[in-house]
Protein backbone atom coordinates (compact mmCIF):
# COMPACT_ATOMS: atom_id res chain seq x y z
CA UNK A 1 0.00 0.00 0.00
CA UNK A 2 1.48 3.52 -1.28
CA UNK A 3 1.84 6.13 1.79
CA UNK A 4 -0.47 8.70 1.88
CA UNK A 5 -0.03 12.43 3.18
CA UNK A 6 -2.74 14.52 4.14
CA UNK A 7 -1.72 18.17 4.09
CA UNK A 8 -4.30 19.85 6.52
CA UNK A 9 -4.70 24.18 5.52
CA UNK A 10 -7.50 25.90 7.32
CA UNK A 11 -6.35 29.37 6.24
CA UNK A 12 -4.64 30.54 3.14
CA UNK A 13 -4.05 34.00 3.92
CA UNK A 14 -0.81 35.68 4.09
CA UNK A 15 2.07 32.83 2.51
CA UNK A 16 0.25 29.64 3.18
CA UNK A 17 -1.18 29.61 -0.35
CA UNK A 18 2.82 30.40 -1.68
CA UNK A 19 3.50 27.62 0.76
CA UNK A 20 0.61 25.22 -0.58
CA UNK A 21 1.46 25.64 -4.25
CA UNK A 22 5.41 24.56 -3.24
CA UNK A 23 4.61 21.39 -1.91
CA UNK A 24 1.36 20.55 -3.80
CA UNK A 25 3.79 20.90 -7.08
CA UNK A 26 6.71 19.04 -5.70
CA UNK A 27 4.07 16.00 -5.41
CA UNK A 28 4.05 15.06 -8.69
CA UNK A 29 7.85 14.49 -8.46
CA UNK A 30 6.90 11.64 -5.59
CA UNK A 31 4.37 9.00 -7.90
CA UNK A 32 4.76 6.25 -5.47
CA UNK A 33 2.85 7.95 -2.85
CA UNK A 34 -0.48 9.76 -2.71
CA UNK A 35 -1.35 12.87 -1.40
CA UNK A 36 -4.46 14.83 0.14
CA UNK A 37 -4.69 18.45 0.45
CA UNK A 38 -7.89 19.85 3.03
CA UNK A 39 -8.25 22.86 1.82
CA UNK A 40 -11.03 25.93 3.08
CA UNK A 41 -13.67 27.09 0.68
CA UNK A 42 -11.00 30.95 0.09
CA UNK A 43 -9.04 28.24 -2.44
CA UNK A 44 -11.68 28.51 -4.83
CA UNK A 45 -11.52 32.28 -4.96
CA UNK A 46 -7.84 32.51 -4.78
CA UNK A 47 -6.36 29.76 -6.51
CA UNK A 48 -6.54 30.94 -9.88
CA UNK A 49 -3.53 33.34 -8.95
CA UNK A 50 -1.36 30.36 -9.26
CA UNK A 51 -1.37 27.27 -11.69
CA UNK A 52 -2.38 23.73 -10.58
CA UNK A 53 -2.08 20.99 -13.00
CA UNK A 54 -3.99 17.83 -12.10
CA UNK A 55 -1.30 15.09 -10.65
CA UNK A 56 -2.77 11.69 -10.45
CA UNK A 57 -1.11 11.06 -6.56
CA UNK A 58 -2.92 13.99 -5.59
CA UNK A 59 -6.26 15.11 -4.84
CA UNK A 60 -7.91 18.40 -3.26
CA UNK A 61 -10.73 18.19 -1.35
CA UNK A 62 -12.32 21.33 0.95
CA UNK A 63 -12.87 21.88 4.31
CA UNK A 64 -16.64 22.73 4.35
CA UNK A 65 -18.41 26.28 4.92
CA UNK A 66 -19.63 25.23 8.32
CA UNK A 67 -16.42 23.40 9.09
CA UNK A 68 -14.60 26.82 8.94
CA UNK A 69 -17.17 28.32 10.91
CA UNK A 70 -16.64 26.09 13.96
CA UNK A 71 -12.66 27.40 13.84
CA UNK A 72 -13.77 30.77 13.53
CA UNK A 73 -13.34 31.58 17.05
CA UNK A 74 -10.46 32.22 19.50
CA UNK A 75 -7.97 29.98 21.88
CA UNK A 76 -8.58 26.53 23.28
CA UNK A 77 -11.55 26.51 21.86
CA UNK A 78 -10.22 26.78 18.64
CA UNK A 79 -7.74 24.50 18.86
CA UNK A 80 -9.89 21.68 20.23
CA UNK A 81 -12.70 22.06 17.26
CA UNK A 82 -9.40 22.15 14.36
CA UNK A 83 -8.32 18.75 16.15
CA UNK A 84 -11.58 17.25 15.91
CA UNK A 85 -12.03 18.24 12.37
CA UNK A 86 -8.14 16.66 11.38
CA UNK A 87 -9.44 13.60 13.12
CA UNK A 88 -12.40 13.34 11.11
CA UNK A 89 -10.14 14.02 7.90
CA UNK A 90 -7.42 11.59 8.78
CA UNK A 91 -9.88 8.89 9.35
CA UNK A 92 -11.39 9.39 6.10
CA UNK A 93 -8.53 9.53 3.68
CA UNK A 94 -6.99 6.70 6.00
CA UNK A 95 -3.37 8.54 5.78
CA UNK A 96 -0.31 7.51 7.57
CA UNK A 97 1.19 10.93 7.89
CA UNK A 98 -0.02 14.47 8.51
CA UNK A 99 1.42 18.01 7.70
CA UNK A 100 -0.09 21.58 9.21
CA UNK A 101 1.07 24.12 7.01
CA UNK A 102 0.27 26.30 10.88
CA UNK A 103 0.44 23.96 13.47
CA UNK A 104 0.19 26.16 16.31
CA UNK A 105 -3.60 26.67 16.19
CA UNK A 106 -3.54 22.69 16.88
CA UNK A 107 -1.97 22.72 20.26
CA UNK A 108 -2.25 21.63 22.81
CA UNK A 109 -4.72 18.93 22.16
CA UNK A 110 -3.21 17.54 18.92
CA UNK A 111 -1.51 14.43 20.83
CA UNK A 112 -4.81 13.56 21.79
CA UNK A 113 -6.52 13.05 19.01
CA UNK A 114 -4.22 11.88 16.74
CA UNK A 115 -3.49 8.05 16.59
CA UNK A 116 0.15 7.19 17.50
CA UNK A 117 0.56 5.59 14.39
CA UNK A 118 0.20 8.76 12.42
CA UNK A 119 3.25 11.12 12.46
CA UNK A 120 2.68 14.93 11.91
CA UNK A 121 4.90 17.17 10.92
CA UNK A 122 4.25 21.21 10.75
CA UNK A 123 5.65 24.47 10.78
CA UNK A 124 5.73 27.02 13.83
CA UNK A 125 6.05 30.95 13.07
CA UNK A 126 5.88 32.53 16.20
CA UNK A 127 9.16 31.55 18.24
CA UNK A 128 8.09 31.87 21.73
CA UNK A 129 11.47 32.42 22.57
CA UNK A 130 12.05 35.97 21.04
CA UNK A 131 8.77 37.38 23.32
CA UNK A 132 9.39 35.17 26.36
CA UNK A 133 10.26 38.72 28.43
CA UNK A 134 7.58 40.57 27.21
CA UNK A 135 5.07 37.50 28.37
CA UNK A 136 3.46 36.97 30.92
CA UNK A 137 3.11 34.08 33.16
CA UNK A 138 0.36 32.70 31.62
CA UNK A 139 1.58 32.70 28.41
CA UNK A 140 4.98 31.49 29.07
CA UNK A 141 3.58 28.12 31.24
CA UNK A 142 1.27 28.06 27.76
CA UNK A 143 4.66 28.17 25.65
CA UNK A 144 6.33 25.98 28.16
CA UNK A 145 4.40 23.24 27.78
CA UNK A 146 3.51 23.13 24.18
CA UNK A 147 6.80 22.87 23.28
CA UNK A 148 7.34 20.14 25.97
CA UNK A 149 4.46 18.52 24.30
CA UNK A 150 6.27 18.12 20.96
CA UNK A 151 9.56 16.32 22.65
CA UNK A 152 7.53 14.17 24.09
CA UNK A 153 4.82 13.06 22.70
CA UNK A 154 5.42 10.47 19.92
CA UNK A 155 3.35 11.64 17.02
CA UNK A 156 5.40 14.17 16.12
CA UNK A 157 7.85 13.51 13.50
CA UNK A 158 9.35 16.91 12.20
CA UNK A 159 8.99 20.48 13.87
CA UNK A 160 9.89 23.19 11.26
CA UNK A 161 10.64 26.34 12.83
CA UNK A 162 10.60 28.77 10.09
CA UNK A 163 13.81 30.99 9.45
CA UNK A 164 15.68 30.59 12.26
CA UNK A 165 18.81 28.30 12.32
CA UNK A 166 19.18 29.03 16.01
CA UNK A 167 16.33 28.06 17.71
CA UNK A 168 15.98 24.61 16.76
CA UNK A 169 19.58 23.82 17.60
CA UNK A 170 18.48 25.30 21.49
CA UNK A 171 15.21 23.86 21.82
CA UNK A 172 16.73 20.56 20.84
CA UNK A 173 19.00 20.77 23.48
CA UNK A 174 16.69 22.14 26.00
CA UNK A 175 14.26 19.11 25.44
CA UNK A 176 16.69 16.46 24.73
CA UNK A 177 15.03 15.66 21.32
CA UNK A 178 16.00 15.94 18.09
CA UNK A 179 12.43 16.93 16.58
CA UNK A 180 13.43 20.41 15.82
CA UNK A 181 14.00 21.41 12.71
CA UNK A 182 15.15 24.70 10.61
CA UNK A 183 13.13 25.83 7.22
CA UNK A 184 13.70 27.93 5.32
CA UNK A 185 11.69 30.87 3.90
CA UNK A 186 11.57 30.50 0.18
CA UNK A 187 11.28 33.11 -2.09
CA UNK A 188 9.69 33.45 -5.78
CA UNK A 189 11.57 34.35 -8.25
CA UNK A 190 9.61 36.11 -11.73
CA UNK A 191 11.78 36.95 -14.81
CA UNK A 192 12.49 40.58 -14.95
CA UNK A 193 10.52 40.52 -18.48
CA UNK A 194 7.21 39.63 -16.59
CA UNK A 195 7.49 43.22 -14.83
CA UNK A 196 4.85 45.85 -15.25
CA UNK A 197 6.33 49.41 -14.98
CA UNK A 198 4.19 50.46 -12.35
CA UNK A 199 6.27 54.25 -12.58
CA UNK A 200 4.91 54.81 -16.11
CA UNK A 201 1.77 52.89 -15.71
CA UNK A 202 0.42 55.11 -12.37
CA UNK A 203 2.20 58.20 -13.34
CA UNK A 204 5.15 57.95 -10.51
CA UNK A 205 8.19 59.94 -11.82
CA UNK A 206 11.69 58.40 -11.04
CA UNK A 207 12.51 61.14 -8.79
CA UNK A 208 9.32 60.37 -6.27
CA UNK A 209 10.39 58.04 -3.29
CA UNK A 210 8.12 54.88 -3.40
CA UNK A 211 7.58 53.54 -0.08
CA UNK A 212 5.52 50.02 -0.60
CA UNK A 213 3.78 48.32 1.84
CA UNK A 214 2.13 44.79 0.83
CA UNK A 215 0.97 41.68 2.15
CA UNK A 216 -2.76 40.98 4.56
CA UNK A 217 -3.15 44.85 5.71
CA UNK A 218 -3.85 44.15 9.36
CA UNK A 219 -3.50 45.72 12.82
CA UNK A 220 -0.62 43.86 13.66
CA UNK A 221 1.23 44.55 10.49
CA UNK A 222 1.85 48.61 11.65
CA UNK A 223 -0.31 49.58 8.61
CA UNK A 224 -2.42 51.92 10.55
CA UNK A 225 1.02 53.38 12.34
CA UNK A 226 2.27 54.31 9.10
CA UNK A 227 -0.57 56.58 7.90
CA UNK A 228 -0.68 57.92 11.34
CA UNK A 229 3.31 58.48 10.53
CA UNK A 230 2.51 60.47 7.49
CA UNK A 231 -0.29 62.65 9.07
CA UNK A 232 2.25 63.61 11.27
CA UNK A 233 5.13 64.05 8.88
CA UNK A 234 6.42 67.35 7.31
CA UNK A 235 5.34 67.75 4.16
CA UNK A 236 8.61 69.30 2.85
CA UNK A 237 10.05 65.91 4.16
CA UNK A 238 7.38 63.50 2.24
CA UNK A 239 5.65 65.72 -0.49
CA UNK A 240 8.34 63.72 -2.80
CA UNK A 241 7.31 60.43 -1.76
CA UNK A 242 4.61 57.71 -2.59
CA UNK A 243 2.97 55.50 -0.52
CA UNK A 244 1.73 52.76 -1.99
CA UNK A 245 -0.47 49.70 0.06
CA UNK A 246 -1.43 46.61 -1.95
CA UNK A 247 -3.03 43.88 -0.23
CA UNK A 248 -6.48 42.97 1.27
CA UNK A 249 -7.20 44.92 3.54
CA UNK A 250 -8.52 42.98 6.97
CA UNK A 251 -12.05 44.25 8.77
CA UNK A 252 -9.75 45.38 12.17
CA UNK A 253 -8.54 48.40 10.35
CA UNK A 254 -10.75 49.23 7.20
CA UNK A 255 -12.98 51.43 8.64
CA UNK A 256 -9.77 53.33 10.35
CA UNK A 257 -7.50 53.03 7.02
CA UNK A 258 -9.79 55.02 4.94
CA UNK A 259 -10.35 57.37 6.73
CA UNK A 260 -6.65 57.96 7.76
CA UNK A 261 -6.01 57.60 3.90
CA UNK A 262 -8.07 60.60 3.33
CA UNK A 263 -5.78 63.01 5.74
CA UNK A 264 -2.42 61.29 4.27
CA UNK A 265 -3.14 62.29 0.67
CA UNK A 266 -2.85 65.86 1.60
CA UNK A 267 0.93 65.56 2.67
CA UNK A 268 1.89 62.46 -0.15
CA UNK A 269 0.68 60.44 -2.99
CA UNK A 270 -0.78 57.06 -1.78
CA UNK A 271 -2.09 54.10 -3.87
CA UNK A 272 -4.07 51.34 -2.69
CA UNK A 273 -4.60 47.81 -4.08
CA UNK A 274 -7.30 46.49 -1.91
CA UNK A 275 -7.33 43.18 -3.25
CA UNK A 276 -5.43 39.41 -3.25
CA UNK A 277 -1.91 40.74 -5.36
CA UNK A 278 -0.17 37.92 -7.11
CA UNK A 279 3.62 37.19 -7.04
CA UNK A 280 4.21 38.71 -10.13
CA UNK A 281 2.40 41.98 -9.51
CA UNK A 282 4.45 42.59 -6.25
CA UNK A 283 7.95 41.61 -7.81
CA UNK A 284 6.52 44.55 -9.96
CA UNK A 285 5.91 46.49 -6.74
CA UNK A 286 9.55 45.76 -5.47
CA UNK A 287 10.98 46.56 -8.87
CA UNK A 288 9.75 50.24 -8.83
CA UNK A 289 9.85 50.58 -4.77
CA UNK A 290 13.10 52.27 -2.81
CA UNK A 291 12.00 51.47 0.87
CA UNK A 292 9.13 48.13 1.91
CA UNK A 293 8.17 49.42 4.98
CA UNK A 294 7.58 46.74 7.75
CA UNK A 295 6.57 47.84 11.21
CA UNK A 296 5.05 44.96 12.45
CA UNK A 297 3.80 44.19 16.21
CA UNK A 298 4.98 40.52 16.15
CA UNK A 299 8.48 40.42 15.48
CA UNK A 300 8.99 36.93 17.00
CA UNK A 301 8.54 35.35 13.93
CA UNK A 302 10.16 36.07 10.07
CA UNK A 303 7.95 37.61 7.39
CA UNK A 304 8.48 36.46 3.20
CA UNK A 305 8.82 40.55 2.71
CA UNK A 306 12.55 40.12 3.10
CA UNK A 307 13.53 37.77 0.93
CA UNK A 308 11.66 40.60 -1.25
CA UNK A 309 14.14 42.63 0.00
CA UNK A 310 17.12 40.91 -0.55
CA UNK A 311 15.89 39.78 -3.96
CA UNK A 312 15.43 43.18 -5.25
CA UNK A 313 17.69 44.77 -2.76
CA UNK A 314 15.50 47.21 -1.20
CA UNK A 315 15.59 48.57 2.27
CA UNK A 316 13.01 47.67 4.53
CA UNK A 317 11.97 49.68 7.90
CA UNK A 318 11.57 47.33 10.58
CA UNK A 319 11.58 46.85 14.37
CA UNK A 320 14.57 45.88 15.97
CA UNK A 321 13.56 43.65 18.26
CA UNK A 322 12.59 39.77 17.55
CA UNK A 323 13.54 37.20 15.12
CA UNK A 324 12.14 39.72 12.28
CA UNK A 325 15.10 42.60 13.94
CA UNK A 326 17.71 39.90 13.82
CA UNK A 327 17.19 38.81 10.24
CA UNK A 328 17.04 42.16 8.77
CA UNK A 329 20.56 43.42 11.24
CA UNK A 330 22.66 40.35 10.59
CA UNK A 331 21.46 39.84 6.75
CA UNK A 332 21.76 43.97 6.14
CA UNK A 333 18.53 44.12 4.53
CA UNK A 334 17.62 47.64 5.80
CA UNK A 335 16.94 49.47 9.16
CA UNK A 336 15.56 48.43 12.65
CA UNK A 337 14.00 50.97 15.20
CA UNK A 338 13.96 50.27 18.92
CA UNK A 339 10.51 52.49 18.32
CA UNK A 340 9.01 51.17 15.07
CA UNK A 341 5.25 52.84 15.43
CA UNK A 342 3.33 55.99 14.35
CA UNK A 343 6.51 57.64 15.90
CA UNK A 344 9.68 55.67 15.42
CA UNK A 345 8.40 55.97 11.20
CA UNK A 346 7.63 59.46 11.76
CA UNK A 347 11.51 60.16 12.37
CA UNK A 348 12.34 57.87 9.64
CA UNK A 349 9.71 60.24 7.11
CA UNK A 350 10.96 63.14 8.11
CA UNK A 351 14.38 62.23 7.30
CA UNK A 352 13.68 59.81 4.41
CA UNK A 353 16.56 61.34 2.46
CA UNK A 354 19.18 60.23 4.75
CA UNK A 355 18.39 56.96 5.12
CA UNK A 356 20.57 55.21 2.39
CA UNK A 357 21.90 51.11 2.64
CA UNK A 358 23.21 48.63 -0.33
CA UNK A 359 20.94 45.90 0.79
CA UNK A 360 23.03 42.23 0.34
CA UNK A 361 21.40 39.29 -1.46
CA UNK A 362 23.59 36.84 0.11
CA UNK A 363 20.86 36.20 2.12
CA UNK A 364 18.43 34.52 -0.21
CA UNK A 365 21.33 31.40 -0.68
CA UNK A 366 19.41 28.80 0.91
CA UNK A 367 16.02 30.68 0.27
CA UNK A 368 14.80 28.49 -2.28
CA UNK A 369 11.67 26.08 -3.03
CA UNK A 370 13.94 23.04 -3.98
CA UNK A 371 15.36 23.52 -0.16
CA UNK A 372 12.11 23.78 0.85
CA UNK A 373 10.70 20.90 -0.31
CA UNK A 374 13.41 18.60 -0.16
CA UNK A 375 13.39 19.09 3.86
CA UNK A 376 9.81 18.52 4.80
CA UNK A 377 9.20 15.64 1.96
CA UNK A 378 12.76 13.62 2.96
Amino acid sequence: MKKKTLFYIDCIDGHYLEYMHHLYMNCDNIKDENFVFMVPPAFNTLSDKLQWPKFSNVEIKYISANDIKKINVNGIRKSFNLCNLLKKSIEENIVSDVFLISLMGFMPFLPFFVDKKVKVSGIIYLIYLYRWRSSNIKTRFLDSIKYFIFSKSKIFSKIFLLNDVVAPVYLNKKFKTSVFRYLPDPFMHSPKNHYVDFRTKWGVSDEIVVCLHFGALTKRKGTIDILKAIINADKSSIGNCCFVFAGKIFDDIQTSFYSLVGEAQSKSQIIVFDEFCDYEFINSLCYSSDFILIPYKNPEQSSGVIGYAAQFKIPVIAPKNGLLGKLVRRNRLGFTFDDIDSSGLHYFFNNIENFKMKVDSRYLVDKTIPAFNNLIFR
